[in-house]
């Protein structure tokens, strides 16, 4: 029997050649994908040692000197296998040039066509402990803050040793507190965050670097020394702070001798030990990761 509608169908052959000419067309472009590694050029490749030597300059320094030298952005994987970048005018390329990074982008080619560029995440704690944080004064890093805080307290503690009368003590006495706690004294000198916050906000983003994604063994043996010390400072903090509140409670100029000399030992321990130990290993750490001296 002659089936009426066979004039009409479609060869199997042909259906499937529809089928798969259909799935071409609606198949996503490649997939968004991250690389880590470091950012060097083209030129230099993996290694700027020999070019660092002859010219004394930093792995930036030399990057961007060959960049300039029309050499290209290249990635360096954690293998030492260099990959190209197709689109070199990427937003953000400039500013981490010889850093660790993690490219967002797709394969095009033979190359990756960048769609991001940021810090790894332990490098990005790292600056927050240093360079830049969203809340504290000027944006800067929560070191740099509680040092500047630290500053003030310590002027002001000398200035109540050697103030005559009660209140000139007790005034003082309040500009510390403002320094190491604007919660506790909200007018004086200090920059409004405090010793006290920001000294434990550069502890808890160095705990997040040691524990990130790309830290380092160099991030590891340098943060506990700063650990250590910014848990000294909170301390210290915390002593001073009392010692402040007895002098302002004082009814009489010869209850405030001990508390005042406790105030000058406490906020000089703070500044000279406590902050500037930090300190000092956490530019040991900046210059092992190639962080020293690098735009924020």
């Amino acid at each position: 029997m002659c089936n009426r509608n066979s004039k009409f169908r479609i060869p199997n052959s042909e259906l499937l050649k529809c089928v798969c000419l259909i799935a071409l067309a609606v198949r996503p472009a490649s997939a968004q994908q991250t690389f880590t590694g470091r950012l060097s050029d083209s030129l230099c490749g993996a290694a700027h040692h020999s070019t660092v030597a002859a010219a004394a300059l930093s792995d930036r320094q030399c990057l961007l000197a060959c960049i300039n030298a029309l050499a290209k952005y290249v990635l360096v994987d954690q293998d030492n296998q260099v990959l190209p970048i197709a689109n070199q005018d990427a937003r953000g390329l400039p500013l981490y040039a010889g850093r660790p990074v993690k490219l967002t982008g797709e394969w095009k080619g033979n190359a990756i066509l960048v769609t991001k560029v940021e810090a790894i995440p332990a490098h990005l704690h790292i600056g927050h402990v240093m360079t830049n944080w969203r809340d504290t004064p000027g944006t800067r890093g929560f070191l740099p803050v509680a040092v500047e805080e630290a500053r003030v307290a310590v002027l002001h503690a000398g200035l109540a040793a050697k103030a005559a009368s009660l209140d000139d003590i007790k005034l003082h006495a309040s500009h510390v507190l403002n320094a190491l706690d604007p919660g506790i004294e909200p007018k004086g000198p200090g920059a409004g965050y405090g010793l006290r916050k920001a000294a434990a906000g550069a502890l808890q983003h160095l705990d997040f670097a040691v524990k990130a994604d790309g830290a380092t063994a160099n991030i590891t043996t340098q943060a506990a020394p700063v650990s250590s010390s910014l848990a000294n400072v909170l301390q210290w903090v915390d002593q001073a702070i009392a010692a402040a509140q007895r002098i302002r409670t004082a009814t009489d100029r010869t209850e405030v001798t001990g508390p005042v000399a406790d105030l000058v030992a406490l906020t000089r321990l703070i500044s000279d030990e406590g902050l500037q130990q930090a300190q000092s290993h956490m530019g040991l750490m900046l210059k092992a990761e190639g962080l020293l001296g690098v735009p924020r």
